[in-house]
């Protein structure tokens, strides 16, 4: 059964075109997500459902009769609502249901005959639905949910207003969970999850009830909850399903990008064999040999049937070439794990970086950490882990040289050049400590940098990572994951022979994640990392050292 369907939806804002004609189904029991680069869409399409906003085009349609609930990116709340009355306020269709049902029994103790018979059969049909609903385990529901996602603890009386972001996302999930509507959208719902909540949330949902469809850039969460895959495509704005979890996802897109890479070269030497034909056959015509004898009518009559014969296969090749011209199948993008390179510089030591009595503090007193000790060898790879304020993201800022120790040295070998991606967009985006003055995309890719720009947009271009129309766009109206790509296409371009990552997987889409570690595993020079992505986690081949209580242990 049907549950949701886009009917040709197109949407756009100004000159911004987000979605053009697009159809997807989404059916009864489904656990789908949609996946795609920040700013293709996703987020509009779970507002379009919600009717949060109007398509330009169009339909939107849901199954008469369901419930819906759903969880933004951000929650917005009164600022006196409790925890208490927040998740009350989210189960008022099973209030309604259970008023409705002591109003029948009421009724039934008085009544007879027809009205008697009436009454059995709706409180019949009532009791189910609050059945359904998980009415009659409310409360062990509600516990359970709260401590799965780990804020059991919280007073209950405890306004929303005086909760951290990620608390209220916890809240605004549980909530969600707890009422168990019909048709559950979520939009990033693991944002703000440790690792114990994320395993939870990834078995509950696994057995829920009712329809999911999610948001989501974790692929690992993907893989383990979902069972159809829309990719919102942000070049097309277009999407496509694909049955299965992330995985099989993967390699249905493998798939079409060999075959298209197929149709894309057998076009091409079609048409090359088309030219060169043409060619010959323009040869043919002008250099015809002449009859043997005198006969002038003979020599022009031959001549021109041959003409004629030559010139028709001509014709022929040149409207098929025509043809293939206006049909003619685009160039198959390269994924970036070959397009992308990082080129390091030479590099002559053994040891890369030397680390050496670090220590870092921004109150005087109490230290973020002390006495780190780290030696970085050519051609390492280092993952730094920890939970979150352990510092990780303050010693990253000291190794690349953007922050001053209080205490000891970091020392880099001669012909070191740090690469260095940081975690953070918005701060970047409104400050000029990246980019300086620079306002635009190129402007900002060219910061500090020499060359001509025409070279440095057809090089930003190659990237794969940019259109030509987005070339200069302001910053201010970028994505956080659109300034992501700008940040990581200034690093492959930069030459660097040591790379210093906080958080490689933030803001970019899980297909941009896949190829961005298979770029990082080609690179031959060391590499210091911070991530708490667990699919990179797994994946991430080198040392692990673990930031906690002020002090960098390495894990066996």
């Amino acid at each position: 059964m049907t549950i949701l369907s886009f009917h040709s939806v197109s949407k756009s804002y100004g000159d911004h075109q987000i979605l053009e004609q697009v159809s997807f189904a989404v059916h009864s029991g489904n656990r789908a997500a949609l996946v795609g680069a920040n700013g293709a869409g996703k987020s509009t399409i779970l507002r379009l459902i919600m009717n949060l906003e109007e398509p330009d085009e169009g339909e939107v349609s849901l199954i008469n009769g369901i419930t819906i609930g759903y969880l933004p990116q951000t929650l917005k709340t009164s600022e006196s609502i409790s925890i208490r009355q927040y998740i009350y306020d989210a189960q008022k269709e099973l209030h309604v249901l259970q008023r409705r049902m002591n109003e029948l029994t009421d009724i039934m103790t008085t009544a007879k005959g027809t009205e008697l018979t009436a009454s059995l059969a709706e409180y019949s049909r009532v009791s189910s639905r609050f059945e359904q609903r998980g009415g009659y385990d409310i409360e062990y529901r509600t516990r359970l949910v709260m401590e799965g996602l780990g804020i059991g603890n919280l007073h209950e009386e405890r306004r929303l207003s005086t909760l951290s972001g990620g608390q209220q996302t916890r809240v605004g999930l549980a909530a969600l969970l707890i009422e168990t509507p019909d048709l559950l959208l979520l939009d990033e719902p693991t944002n703000h999850l440790d690792a114990q909540a994320l395993n939870w949330l990834e078995n509950y949902l696994s057995e829920y009830p009712g329809t999911v469809l999610m948001s989501s850039h974790d692929r690992q969460f993907l893989n383990r909850t979902v069972n159809l895959i829309i990719e919102v495509d942000d070049y097309k704005h277009k999407c496509t399903e694909y049955s299965g979890n992330y995985d099989s996802y993967k390699a249905s897109k493998r798939k079409e990008l060999l075959k298209w890479e197929e149709d894309y070269n057998r076009q091409q030497e079609e048409m090359t064999q088309l030219r060169e034909r043409m060619s010959e056959r323009g040869r043919q015509v002008n250099h015809n040999r002449p009859p043997t004898d005198n006969d002038k009518f003979a020599k022009h009559f031959f001549r021109g049937r041959v003409q004629n014969a030559i010139s028709k296969k001509v014709r022929d090749a040149e409207t098929k070439l025509e043809r293939l011209q206006n049909s003619q199948i685009p160039v198959p993008p390269k994924p970036l794990a070959f397009h992308l390179r990082f080129y390091p510089e030479s590099q002559q030591e053994e040891m890369a970086m030397h680390v050496s009595e670090v220590s870092k503090s921004y109150d005087g007193k109490n230290p973020v950490f002390c006495c780190i000790e780290l030696s970085v060898e050519v051609g390492s790879r280092l993952l730094i882990t920890g939970p979150n304020g352990s510092g990780k993201s303050t010693l990253l800022h000291i190794l690349a040289g953007q922050m001053v120790p209080d205490t000891g040295t970091v020392h880099l070998a001669e012909g070191i050049k740090v690469g260095y991606l940081e975690q953070g967009t918005q701060s970047t985006r409104h400050g000029s400590a990246s980019f300086g003055a620079a306002k635009t995309v190129i402007e900002a890719y060219r910061f500090d940098r020499t060359g001509y720009e025409e070279d440095l947009i057809a090089e930003l271009l190659a990237s794969n990572l940019f259109r030509q129309e987005e070339i200069h766009k302001p910053l201010l109206a970028l994505s956080p994951g659109q300034f992501r790509k700008l940040q990581l296409a200034r690093l492959l371009s930069s030459g660097a022979n040591l790379l210093i990552i906080d958080e490689p997987t933030n803001h970019l889409s899980p297909e941009l994640m896949d190829q961005l570690e298979e770029a990082l595993r080609q690179f031959s020079g060391p590499v210091i990392v911070v991530s708490h992505d667990r699919r990179f986690i797994e994946q991430f081949e080198g040392t692990e050292y673990r930031l906690h209580e002020g002090k960098l242990t390495r894990i066996p």
